[in-house]
């Protein structure tokens, strides 16, 4: 009779994709080998965050980049249902010297982005050490990396830089945009409302027009392979690859559609959207809208939960699934900065040690720090060959604005 150690590793793991995060995780216990195979099977936790946290495990992996395993991003996410049960430290990371509400960029693989005096100063979200790399352009709006390329955004366009093998294949280019989505293989640009689509693997770096849309365009979003396009005018553009078009509107009152000032989109299933007092959450499985709602200065959506910044000064966290059966807004309050101060823009990385909040004020970022795993806490910076290679993108990235 043979035991199921006698199984092959590869017919092991097929059997653990059939289960659940709890249960892969006490079989690394089993062994040495067990562990082994399970800790070096990253598409094994790949699968399993896209079955228990399928968008948001997307959102963490896109914010720490490739130096963070799907391991790490499963098991941070599993721990932020019990989150407000760890301590919290709050801390003044930085410091400006002009009064803004965009000091700080998205954060985007791994990479925290702020605007200062001197341009564009970026930080390591896993260790936060500086990157000497400054940035002279002081109007860039968006920073975004794969482990190939880099595109920033500009107040006249957009600025690509990739990394290239063959010498005969562009490794620079710069369209005029108004912002911009990056995919592993495609990168999407509007100008107005035309809407661009261009090819990062081919030889030449030449956008192709995909939708001329009727529409003002406030954002866009890719998801499984379709492009989401959301109006200004309530309505969502849905542009497959096959290049079929829907469009469908935002379930909300048309009277209220032009409260709307933000919105954060996963696909044209999951989204928020948010004004002062309004707040509209649609998603695979809760539907709500609020009128009265606590004034949002600062909003991260993370798929199942929702970050909030009041004026206030607070940082709640909002469950979707605490709405079954309540029929106004739960919060529990994650941290609650100085007195006189309060977010206006939330973004969340998701370290080895675990996830990290950025609240950033007019005049300051703070950073919000919950150690999951205290003793995997990274002092010293990593330079795996994806980083190498971004860092010496961004020096010509440097060196090309320097020269204009």
């Amino acid at each position: 009779m043979f035991g199921i150690e006698s199984l092959p590793l590869e017919t092991l793991v097929e059997i653990l994709k059939k289960t659940d995060g709890i249960t892969v995780g006490r079989c690394r216990r089993v062994c040495k080998a067990w562990k082994e195979c399970i800790d070096g099977t990253d598409l094994l936790w790949f699968e399993i965050c896209q079955k228990e946290f399928k968008y948001s495990s997307k959102i963490a992996k896109k914010k720490s980049g490739s130096e963070r395993s799907w391991y790490h991003i499963y098991r941070n996410l599993k721990l932020w249902e019990n989150i407000t049960n760890y301590e919290r430290n709050i801390r003044e990371f930085y410091k400006f010297s002009l009064h803004d509400k965009n000091h700080a960029l998205e954060i985007d693989h791994n990479i925290l982005p702020l605007k200062d005096q001197r341009g564009i100063v970026l930080y390591d979200m896993q260790t936060l050490k500086y990157i000497p790399v400054a940035m002279p352009e002081k109007n860039c709006l968006k920073i975004a990396n794969k482990d190939n390329v880099t595109v920033i955004l500009l107040k006249p366009g957009i600025l690509i830089q990739r990394t290239v093998d063959n010498p005969t294949h562009m490794s620079e280019a710069f369209f005029k945009a108004d912002d911009f989505v990056l995919t592993s293989d495609l990168l999407y640009f509007y100008n107005n409302r035309q809407v661009f689509k261009c090819e990062l693997l081919t030889q030449n770096l030449s956008p192709n027009l995909i939708i001329d849309c009727e529409y003002d365009i406030k954002t866009i979003q890719v998801d499984h392979k379709t492009l989401h396009i959301y109006t200004d005018c309530g309505k969502i553009v849905n542009v497959k690859r096959d290049g079929i078009t829907e469009v469908k509107p935002i379930n909300c009152p048309v009277e209220w559609i032009r409260q709307i000032k933000h919105i954060c989109p996963i696909n044209d299933r999951n989204f928020v959207c948010y004004s002062r007092n309004l707040f509209k959450i649609e998603t695979d499985q809760y539907q709500h809208l609020y009128l009265d709602f606590p004034p949002i200065t600062a909003l991260f959506f993370y798929a199942d939960t929702v970050l909030i910044g009041t004026r206030a000064g607070e940082i709640l966290l909002y469950r979707l699934s605490s709405q079954k059966r309540a029929t106004k807004p739960i919060f529990e309050k994650m941290a609650t900065l100085p007195e006189g101060k309060f977010a206006v823009q939330l973004d969340i990385c998701e370290r080895k040690s675990g996830p990290v909040i950025v609240a950033s004020t007019f005049f300051e970022i703070y950073l919000v720090e919950i150690d999951f795993f205290p003793q995997e806490k990274e002092v010293k910076p990593s330079f795996p060959m994806p980083k190498l290679m971004m860092y010496k993108r961004l020096l010509r990235l440097r060196d090309r604005l320097k020269m204009n």
